[in-house]
C-alpha cells in the first residue's frame, strides 16, 4: 500500500507531500525525488499536492498491472488514460458508453497525465530513463501547417501525444447585486474588504491571503496593491503567476474607507506583537492575530452562504473580475497583467466565450 503523509522541513518548517509505501516504511523513490523537485522549482503547494495524489493513483495501477514504471511505454500509458477516466472499473470501452461512465473529469486526467509526463521527463534528465523512449512516451510532433507550408523553413514542435479533449465550460460570474448582498452580508470590516478586494482585483486565494502590510502601504495614495510571491508566509500562503502590482479600477473609495476601518478598529493588537507583517488575521478566540488560513477563508463563504443563499467562493470573483474587464471594453493583454498569467494564450482560453461575443457584437455593431 501506498500513502501520503506530511512533513515538516527542518530549516525552513515548511510542510510537504512525503509518499510512502507503508509496507517497507520508505518513500517511493521515483515520486518523491520528482515532487522535491517541483518543491526546489517553487511550484504552488497545492500543486505539488495535486501532483503527489495523481502520482500515487498511477502507481497504484502500476501495482494492479505489475508493471515496473521504467517499463511504461506509449500503450501503457493509453490503457492507464483509459483506466483512470473510468475509475478503475472498465478497462476497454467504446468511445460513447466510456463518455456515459466517466467516473473523473476530462480536466483532471489530463491533469494527472502531465503529473506522470512531468516525473518521467524529471528521470530522464537525471538518467534513469531513456531520452528516446521518454520522446516517444510523451511528445508527438506537429509542422508548420496551412499556407506556409513549404514556403519557410519550420521545425518539428512537441506537443502531448496523450491527452482526453476538455469540454470547455463557463466557470460562472456573479452579478454585481449578488456581490453587493455578500459584502453586506459580513459581519466584519475584514470580511467586507476581503469580498470587495476579491471582486475589484481579481487575484487568487493565495494571493489574497498571502498579502503583508507593505504590500498595500500606497493603497491609500495610489489606490494599488503588489502581489509578492513569499516561500516563508505562515499560513502557507503562496502566489501563483507574475508577480505584479494591481490598480483598484472600481469602488475605491468604499474600499479604501473599509481598508481603513479594518487596520483602525479590528486588527488586534496580538498581530502586532507576533510581527508577521500579514495583513488578513484572526481577529478573536485564542487564534487572534494569527495569519488567516484557507480553511478560515473557506468557513466565511460557507457562512455567507448560509445568510443570502449565494454560493460563491474566491475563484468565482476572478471569473467575475475578469469577465467583466473584457465586457468592459479592457484589451485582453491588459487582462491578462491583471490576472497574472504567464501567457496571453491562458487568458484567452479561459475566457474566449467573452471575446467570442464581443467580436460578435463589434461586428453586428459595424453592420448597423
Amino acid at each position: 500500500m501506498i500513502s501520503i503523509e506530511r512533513a515538516i522541513d527542518p530549516q525552513t518548517k515548511e510542510r510537504f507531500c512525503c509518499v510512502f509505501n507503508t509496507e517497507t516504511c520508505l518513500p517511493i523513490e521515483p515520486i518523491q525525488r520528482y515532487l522535491n523537485y517541483c518543491r526546489k522549482r517553487q511550484l504552488a503547494a497545492n500543486t505539488v499536492n495535486t501532483y503527489a495524489c495523481r502520482l500515487v493513483d498511477f502507481w497504484h495501477w502500476l501495482e494492479y498491472k505489475s508493471l515496473n514504471w521504467q517499463d511504461v511505454s506509449l500503450n501503457e500509458l493509453a490503457d492507464f488514460l483509459n483506466w483512470y477516466l473510468l475509475g478503475g472499473d472498465i478497462e476497454v470501452i467504446s468511445e460513447e458508453v466510456r463518455k456515459a461512465v466517466s467516473k473523473r473529469s476530462s480536466r483532471t486526467v489530463n491533469l494527472a497525465v502531465t503529473a506522470i509526463q512531468g516525473m518521467y521527463e524529471f528521470h530522464v534528465v537525471e538518467g534513469r530513463i531513456n531520452a528516446k523512449k521518454f520522446t516517444k512516451l510523451a511528445h508527438g510532433s506537429g509542422k508548420r501547417g496551412g499556407f506556409l507550408r513549404g514556403i519557410v523553413k519550420s521545425t518539428p514542435d512537441k506537443r502531448k501525444r496523450i491527452k482526453v479533449k476538455e469540454s470547455k465550460n463557463f466557470p460562472g460570474c456573479l452579478t454585481n447585486q449578488q456581490v453587493a448582498q455578500l459584502a453586506n452580508a459580513c459581519y466584519t470590516y475584514r470580511d467586507r474588504l476581503i469580498v470587495m478586494l476579491l471582486r475589484e482585483t481579481g487575484i487568487r486565494r493565495g494571493e489574497l491571503l498571502g498579502l503583508h502590510l507593505v504590500d498595500i502601504q500606497d493603497f491609500d495614495s495610489r489606490g494599488r496593491i503588489r502581489i509578492v510571491r513569499r516561500d516563508n508566509n505562515p499560513n502557507g500562503a503562496k502566489a501563483k503567476g507574475t508577480e505584479r502590482e494591481i490598480p483598484v479600477l472600481h469602488n475605491l473609495e468604499q474600499i479604501q474607507d473599509t481598508f481603513q476601518a479594518y487596520l483602525l478598529e479590528e486588527y488586534p493588537p496580538e498581530a502586532e506583537q507576533q510581527k508577521h507583517g500579514m495583513l488578513f488575521v484572526n481577529l478573536d478566540g485564542k487564534y487572534a492575530g494569527k495569519p488567516m488560513t484557507s480553511a478560515r477563508l473557506n468557513n466565511l463563504f460557507y457562512q455567507l452562504k448560509d445568510r443570502t443563499g449565494i454560493e460563491a467562493h474566491p475563484h468565482l470573483f476572478r471569473h467575475t473580475f475578469a469577465t467583466r474587464m473584457l465586457q468592459a471594453g479592457y484589451l485582453d493583454q491588459y487582462v491578462q497583467q491583471l490576472l497574472g498569467h504567464k501567457s496571453i494564450a491562458t487568458t484567452k482560453d479561459i475566457y474566449s466565450h467573452v471575446l467570442d461575443e464581443m467580436n460578435l457584437d463589434a461586428y453586428l455593431a459595424k453592420e448597423e
